[in-house]
């Protein structure tokens, strides 16, 4: 290979996988994505990168490039990155991905109670919902404990979810729910039961599903950490003991050493342990 550079454009897409988030990853142009990307499949002798209805999915001939890549790429900015925070006055960047209830319930929060936990660290969110891997991010936190491999995965916390309603609704015969997409996530499956059938309306997300169930109270699942900021809320099933979703973080096994990235880690998890024992004490008043 003639140019070393072209690695960073092909593990650019294939995070990305499109030309355009490639090239604003990069800095850089779609034209020069797709530039570099063709210079790199003649010089192979078959395509790097195969189009999908999903985007630009690689090919098996730079798998191993990919991989390679990625593991140098990862080592070089925990290098970088434990020079920045030793030598330098300049903020350490990561982006973290996760589902919106998160970061509004559980990390935000985090930001101003744990800010001693970040300091020399800067954070950009993300929305993170259906998507594998890592994508452009360098960490992500999701529900369920991912696929090994070359990932490092350590689980942050705990969220209860229950169905909650109104006190003042009329009746609880129809309910709000999520998209179809995540029909066969616990809290929609106590929904779908209890209820006897698909919701009256569906949002993509638990913060706008809240929204939606305060002007039309009608009942439906929520986070715990959400239900308890609003009195007027009620379990739909009081007795029933709630479902404790598991949410894992997730990064590159070569970012260990990255004293960023154990940081931010750190702060994760102590963030879902404040909501954890926020909870414990509405259960004990209750």
């Amino acid at each position: 290979m003639d140019n070393w550079d072209d690695l960073r454009f092909l593990v650019a897409l294939s995070k990305t996988g499109t030309m355009t988030a490639a090239a604003k990853h990069l800095g850089t142009n779609t034209a020069t994505v797709s530039r570099r990307i063709e210079r790199l499949s003649e010089q192979l002798g078959t395509p790097a990168f195969v189009k999908t209805s999903d985007g630009w999915k690689p090919s098996d001939a730079v798998l191993k490039l990919i991989e390679i890549s990625q593991a140098f790429d990862g080592t070089l900015q925990s290098v970088i990155n434990t020079h920045v925070q030793t030598l330098s006055n300049e903020p350490v960047h990561l982006n973290l991905g996760c589902i919106p209830i998160v970061s509004s319930q559980v990390l935000f929060p985090g930001l101003k109670r744990r800010a001693d936990m970040l300091k020399g660290i800067s954070i950009t969110f993300s929305d993170r919902v259906f998507r594998e891997g890592l994508g452009e991010n360098d960490l992500v936190i999701m529900y369920g404990q991912p696929d090994s491999g070359r990932i490092v995965t350590r689980k942050a916390g705990q969220l209860g979810f229950r169905l909650w309603r109104f006190r003042d609704a009329d009746s609880d015969d129809q309910w709000a729910g999520l998209t179809e997409a995540h029909d066969d996530y616990p809290p929609m499956q106590m929904g779908l039961k209890r209820f006897a059938g698909p919701p009256k309306i569906r949002v993509d997300s638990f913060v706008a599903l809240y929204s939606l169930m305060q002007l039309t109270r009608l009942p439906g699942p929520l986070p715990e950490v959400l239900a308890a900021q609003d009195p007027s809320l009620v379990p739909v099933e009081p007795g029933a003991a709630p479902f404790a979703a598991d949410f894992w973080l997730m990064f590159h096994e070569t970012r260990r050493s990255d004293p960023a990235m154990r940081a931010v880690v750190e702060w994760v998890t102590a963030c879902f342990e404040d909501v954890a024992q926020h909870e414990a004490q509405v259960a004990q008043a209750s």
